[in-house]
């Protein structure tokens, strides 16, 4: 306690004498007739020159502007993808004053793909971050966003306030909600994740995909151990698969999710039934959505060969899992065979 006392006090002093030391100076010089400067003042410091840009006028003509649009995709074209996001950073910055909203969205667009691709997570979050304050309500845009979020990195927490901010604004946007339910899904905090979801179900009760999300995350519910009533959990989170088959008209997929569900939470011989009623359906590809200015090669590379919508072969993988475990390992072989067996 002495010790700080006499350290505060030798400190005083020395700025005492400083500043009577900085008295001294100013009176000689004024006596001499001399302006007086400070050598801490920095509010006379020299004024800065404005230099203005080259080629200044070059963003203003419409032609320029379709150029270093088709430049940048021509670069996507060819992969290089962080020169064309520099192109695009300094585009943005440089001429928004004269680009027009349309194609600043262009830019946005294409900004926001290849940041995708380049990892450049805070250019790429910031662009699409204005597409869907532009278009709310878009699904496309959603998706974008989506799909960019997994890139981001770093940004997450800047991604976790602008929902917040963005849901406080739009109430009614369905969108966000999921997405936050998605991500309490990811954390396996079930609960929230439910109570998001079924936030999103009140808006939009007729949506196989809402109904989806309310089943699994009630399925999940009923795993933990704080749960009381876990029969009633179960009930209700089949009630909303049940839902989804009504809306979808008993499609694969839906068919898939009830034996899956049934399987998880150990109704096995329901979930045979249903495991058998997905390998007696076959499955037509659809097509893989695109999003805006989408490389199409790099969507579809994973998914090249033909089927890659039908569930079959993973229903016959459960269903050999489950005779397996009963011990019926030669209709768990058969079903491999039959299913599962590669030509």
């Amino acid at each position: 306690m002495l010790e700080d006392r006499s350290k505060a006090s030798r400190a005083r002093k020395l700025l005492q004498k400083k500043a009577a030391l900085k008295e001294e100076k100013k009176a000689a010089a004024l006596a001499a007739g001399l302006d007086w400067h400070s050598d801490d003042a920095n509010d006379e410091s020299e004024e800065e020159h404005f230099k203005e840009p080259p080629l200044v006028n070059l963003l203003k003509d419409e032609e320029q502007q379709d150029l270093i649009i088709d430049l940048c995709k021509a670069l996507e074209s060819l992969e290089r993808y962080y020169e064309a996001l520099d192109i695009i950073k300094l585009a943005l910055k440089s001429g928004h004053n004269f680009f027009p909203v349309e194609k600043q969205q262009q830019l946005r667009s294409l900004g926001a793909q290849m940041a995708y691709y380049t990892m450049d997570s805070k250019h790429g979050f910031d662009c699409i971050k204005h597409i869907v304050q532009q278009h709310p309500y878009s699904i496309t845009a959603w998706n974008c966003y989506y799909k960019v979020l997994p890139r981001s990195g770093k940004c997450y927490s800047r991604h976790c306030k602008f929902l917040r901010f963005f849901r406080s604004k739009h109430k009614d946007c369905i969108p966000p909600i999921v997405i936050s339910g998605h991500q309490f899904t990811v954390l396996s905090h079930h609960q929230d994740a439910a109570r998001e979801y079924l936030e999103a179900y009140k808006l939009l009760p007729e949506n196989p995909l809402i109904n989806l999300c309310v089943g699994t995350a009630l399925i999940n519910l009923t795993l933990g151990h704080r749960l009381q009533n876990k029969h009633q959990c179960i009930a209700q989170g089949l009630a909303f698969l049940y839902n989804s088959l009504r809306l979808c008209e008993n499609s694969q997929e839906a068919l898939y999710n009830i034996g899956r569900a049934c399987h998880h939470v150990g109704l096995v011989t329901l979930a045979v039934s249903y495991y058998e009623k997905v390998l007696a359906m076959k499955e037509k590809d659809h097509p893989i959505p695109k999003l805006p200015n989408e490389n199409w090669d790099h969507a579809v590379e994973n998914h090249k060969k033909d089927g890659y919508c039908d569930l079959r072969r993973e229903a016959a993988f459960n269903l050999h899992l489950i005779y397996k475990k009963c011990g019926a390992m030669d209709l768990a072989r058969q079903v491999l065979k039959d299913h599962c067996t590669f030509d």
